[in-house]
């Protein structure tokens, strides 16, 4: 490849992004309407013609963006689950973690929220089927399609996500709630979701203390806030004792 082929690449690369950042921030900013094209192509100070060159509905442009931040945010937590190999423990993380990053970043929650950000052709969406897979051979879950389960899974998440934006009370027993509601939805046994909901808790609170080798993305630094310090100190109360991790 020439240089003037990659310096034409480059630039579209450059453009396609900025369109997209565009997009993001005006449908976060407006909190009522759904934005047009016109917003965003303001936002971004480019032309309607340079808008067509990339993207052919804002429809594609939303789609993109959705399907941009959940493969960002799967990859930036993809360390999390190196040490997890009980599907359990990995589909019970994946799910608190999502409602964690909702918890403490209130842009991002409204964002994922307001489009459909979670299509089957995200890595989130390949990870949590090889997880359900794995589950259900192992005897942990138990379903008869793997695409009905997960869209529910999908679906809980996006809507607990919304719950917890737009404000509920004690935020960290919806949690526990919501994940123990989900595992459920699996037909776990009633002591593995006791178990999951535990070790879930315990997992993310030592991590997010930065207590562990493991790697933190950027956003992980709102635990710092408000919320993210009763998130730290949260102890619920059960009869059951967690698994450990360590």
């Amino acid at each position: 490849m020439d240089h003037q082929t990659r310096a034409a690449e480059r630039k579209r690369f450059l453009t396609r992004t900025r369109l997209l950042d565009a997009a993001m921030k005006v449908y976060v900013r407006r909190g009522g309407p759904r934005p047009v094209i016109d917003d965003v192509i303001r936002e971004a100070r480019l032309s309607r013609a340079t808008f067509y060159n990339h993207f052919i509905s804002l429809d594609e442009v939303m789609a993109a963006i959705g399907e941009e931040l959940s493969n960002q945010m799967t990859a930036d937590i993809l360390p999390l689950f190196d040490g997890l190999k009980e599907p359990w423990q990995r589909v019970a993380v994946g799910f608190r973690l999502f409602l964690l990053r909702a918890l403490l970043d209130p842009t991002w929650a409204a964002y994922v929220t307001r489009v459909d950000a979670w299509p089957h052709n995200t890595l989130v969406a390949r990870y949590m089927v090889l997880d359900l897979r794995n589950g259900k051979a192992n005897g942990q879950f138990h379903f008869e399609r793997i695409d009905a389960v997960s869209d529910f899974l999908r679906g809980a998440t996006a809507h607990t996500i919304q719950a917890i934006m737009e404000g509920v009370d004690d935020p960290n027993q919806y949690m526990d709630a919501s994940l123990h509601m989900a595992l459920t939805g699996l037909d776990c046994s009633a002591r593995l979701c006791e178990q999951a909901v535990m070790f879930s808790l315990s997992y993310l609170q030592t991590w997010a203390a930065g207590t562990t080798a493991i790697p933190r993305p950027k956003w992980i630094d709102k635990i710092d806030s408000e919320e993210g310090q009763r998130f730290l100190s949260y102890q619920p109360s059960s009869r059951t004792t967690p698994v450990s991790w360590k």
